[in-house]
C-alpha cells in the first residue's frame, strides 16, 4: 500500500481520535506548552481537526520539544530525550503509522528477547567461532537529514509526507522556549514515535548488505550490532562495516582502538548484547553456551525491589496490601495495552534457573530486614508462567481482561481510591491510569538494558 493511502487513513479524525484513546490519554508528560490531558481533553475534538485539517494540507507545524536529560550512568552524559506537546505526540504517532506500514516489508521491529533468541539459537548451532560486538557513537544525533530525505523519497513520494517529517525532526528541543532557538540541522530527536522507524529507515541499505553474507549472522537493534562468523573474518567484516557506517555519517567505534565501547572476541569467551550475558559453563566436563542477565541488569533490579520496601517504610499510610501488590509486579510483571512488561518478560530467553533462585533469596532477605509479614510472588514460579503458560496464566496479572468489578478491587484496596459515584468508563480510566504508572516503573529497570530504552 502506498504511503499516501496509508498517510489519507492514519490522518482522518476517527484514526487520529483512535490514536488518542489507545496511546497518549494515560501519559502524564506534557510538553514545552505546559497543557495537561484534563486542559486537552476540553478541546479535544478541536484539537483533532486541526491536526487532520492541517496535515493533509502540508501546512502542519509541531511546537517545540520540551527537553528531558536522563541519567546513563556516572561519568557519561546524560540522553536528550524530547517530550512533544499532547497535540504533536498524536500527530507523531499517526506518522509512525505511515512509516511503519509503508516500510513493512523492508523493516522489522523485533522486540529485544527475540533477536536475543535468535543470538542463542546461532551460538548453539555451533556454525560460528567468533563474534563482533560494535557501538555506533552518538546514534540518533548524528543521522543526516539530507541522507535520510534521500532514503525516505525511494518509498515516499508525496512533498506533504516528506515535508511533515522533515518539520518533526527539525524541532528543536528546549528547556525553555526562545525566539533565538535555531531550527536543528542534524539528528533525529530521541523520544519521539517515529525515532525508532527513521533510524531504521536509515539503516534498512546496511542491514540487507551484511545480512546476505554468507556464513555471517548479522544482528542491530537500534545501534547495537552483533556479528557471528569465522574468526578469519573478523577483522575484514568490522572495517566494512565501520566503513559503510561512515559513509553515511556515523561513526562506529572501533574495536582495536576503542575495546570498551566495541569488541571482538572467540565465542565461548563472555560477551553482553542487550542486557544479556552470553559465555561457556563446564557442565559435565563439556563447554556449554549459558545465556543469562547482565550483572548490571541484575544489580538495577535489586535496587528497584529494595526502594519498594524503603518506600513503604518511609510511607505515612503503611499498607502491607499495597506493598504485597507492588512488590509481586515488579516480580512478575503484568500485560498492559497488549504489551509484556517488566524484567522477567524482557530476560526470558535466560537459561539460569541459579539467578531466579537467588533473586526469590533477596526477595526473603528484604521481607526479613524490613520485618513484614508478607508472601510475595516468587521469580522461579513466574519465570515458568511466562515461558510454559503465557497466555493462560494467572499467576502474572493481565489487566487488559481485568472486569470493572476486579478494576474496581484494585482501586479500593490497593490505591485507597473511592469509585462511589463514578460510571463504569471513569472507573476503567483512573484503573488504566494508575496501571499505566506501575508499569511504567517496570521499564525503569530495563532502562540501561538496550538503547531503545
Amino acid at each position: 500500500m502506498s504511503a499516501k493511502v496509508n498517510f489519507n487513513k492514519a490522518f482522518t479524525i476517527k484514526r487520529l481520535e483512535k490514536i488518542y484513546s489507545e496511546h497518549i490519554i494515560l501519559s502524564r508528560a506534557t510538553g514545552i506548552d505546559n497543557l495537561t490531558q484534563k486542559q486537552f481533553w476540553r478541546m479535544l475534538k478541536y484539537q483533532l481537526a486541526i491536526i487532520s485539517r492541517k496535515a493533509n494540507a502540508g501546512t502542519y507545524t509541531f511546537t517545540k520539544y520540551k527537553l528531558k536529560l536522563v541519567s546513563k550512568g556516572r561519568g557519561k552524559a546524560p540522553r536528550e530525550i524530547s517530550i512533544p506537546s499532547i497535540r504533536d505526540r498524536i500527530c507523531l504517532r499517526a506518522l509512525c503509522e505511515v512509516l511503519t506500514k509503508t516500510y513493512q516489508s523492508s523493516i522489522s521491529f523485533d522486540l529485544p528477547q527475540d533477536t536475543v533468541r535468535d543470538v542463542k539459537s546461532c551460538v548453539e548451532s555451533g556454525k560460528y567461532d567468533s563474534f563482533i560486538k560494535l557501538d555506533v557513537s552518538n546514534f540518533y544525533p548524528s543521522i543526516n537529514h539530507t541522507v535520510l530525505l534521500r532514503k525516505l523519497r525511494s518509498k515516499i513520494r508525496s512533498p506533504i509526507i516528506l515535508n511533515l517529517i522533515k518539520s518533526a525532526i527539525s524541532t528543536p528541543t528546549v528547556s525553555k522556549s526562545s525566539k533565538s532557538d535555531t531550527a536543528n540541522a542534524k539528528g533525529v530527536p530521541q523520544g519521539l514515535a517515529i525515532s525508532n522507524a527513521l533510524a531504521a529507515i536509515y539503516l534498512v541499505d546496511i542491514d540487507k548488505k551484511f545480512s546476505k553474507i554468507p556464513n555471517v549472522k548479522y544482528f542491530r537493534y537500534v545501534d547495537d550490532i552483533l556479528i557471528l562468523c569465522k574468526g578469519k573474518q573478523k577483522s575484514t567484516i568490522a572495517s566494512e562495516i565501520i566503513s559503510e557506517f561512515k559513509s553515511i555519517g556515523l561513526e562506529v567505534h572501533d574495536p582495536v582502538v576503542s575495546p570498551a565501547k566495541s569488541s571482538m572476541g572467540k565465542l565461548g569467551e563472555k560477551f553482553d548484547y542487550l542486557g544479556y550475558e552470553f559465555r561457556n559453563e563446564i557442565l559435565k566436563k563439556v563447554p556449554t553456551p549459558i545465556t543469562t542477565a547482565r550483572s548490571g541488569s541484575i544489580d538495577k533490579l535489586k535496587e528497584s525491589l529494595a526502594s519498594i520496601f524503603t518506600g513503604y517504610k518511609h510511607s505515612k499510610i503503611k499498607s502491607l496490601d499495597f506493598l504485597t501488590w507492588r512488590l509481586n509486579m515488579r516480580i512478575t510483571g503484568c500485560v498492559f495495552q497488549e504489551r509484556s512488561r517488566g524484567w522477567l518478560f524482557f530476560f526470558s530467553e535466560i537459561e539460569d534457573e541459579t539467578l531466579l533462585h537467588k533473586l526469590d533469596l533477596y526477595v526473603s532477605q528484604l521481607v526479613k530486614r524490613f520485618n513484614v509479614k508478607i508472601s510475595p510472588k516468587g521469580f522461579v514460579r513466574a519465570f515458568y508462567e511466562i515461558n510454559r503458560r503465557r497466555h493462560t496464566t494467572n499467576y502474572v496479572p493481565n489487566f487488559d481482561r481485568y472486569t470493572i468489578a476486579q478494576m474496581t478491587t484494585v482501586l479500593t484496596d490497593y490505591f485507597n481510591k473511592s469509585v462511589v459515584g463514578l460510571t463504569d468508563e471513569e472507573i476503567e480510566y483512573e484503573f488504566k491510569k494508575r496501571i499505566d504508572r506501575q508499569s511504567r516503573e517496570l521499564l525503569v529497570d530495563l532502562a540501561t538494558n538496550s538503547s531503545a530504552s
